[in-house]
């Protein structure tokens, strides 16, 4: 009769849909972001599973792992740092000075994510409320190269 059998009195059967994923927020650190890190978690069957955070991982990045048929996605997330913001593969740090100083010129210290410092002196430039400079491979590690971001310094006037 050219039809299709679908099983016992032309019922298809139909297949068990798997479980909905299971999402997991988990947090670094700028300074891990910038590092790379391991972070461990005990999942579903008590199983230890390792997370290795990539140089220049950004959040929102997605890790799986299935677990006796349970998809668990860990999702990154950015604790917030007391001085840069991250911005994409930048980052930014707001500069308070007073207008006198922005006239003047100063030499300015940064303490980096990796310990080290950045100088850099603003005599002979520009420097007005809102106005930006930025210091080129500074930022954040490009994830999967040696390139990096700029570090943006953002400034804020003061009387």
């Amino acid at each position: 009769m050219g039809g299709r059998s679908h099983g016992r009195f032309g019922h298809r059967r139909r297949q068990a849909s798997p479980p909905e994923p299971v999402e997991q927020k988990f947090y670094c650190t700028l300074e891990e972001l910038f590092r790379g890190c391991q972070k461990k978690f005990k999942i579903l069957s008590s199983r230890i599973v390792t997370i290795d955070v990539k140089p220049g991982w950004k959040a929102g990045t997605k890790v799986s792992f299935n677990e006796q048929g349970q998809t668990i996605k860990f999702v990154l997330c950015e604790h917030p740092h007391k001085w840069f913001v991250r911005d994409g593969d930048d980052l930014r740090w707001k500069c308070k000075l007073t207008r006198q100083q922005a006239k003047k010129g100063v030499q300015l210290t940064i303490p980096m994510l990796d310990g080290t410092e950045v100088k850099w002196s603003t005599k002979g430039e520009q420097v007005y409320h809102g106005s930006c400079i930025a210091i080129a491979s500074h930022g954040m590690p490009i994830k999967g190269g040696p390139a990096r971001g700029n570090l943006i310094i953002e400034f804020a006037l003061t009387d």
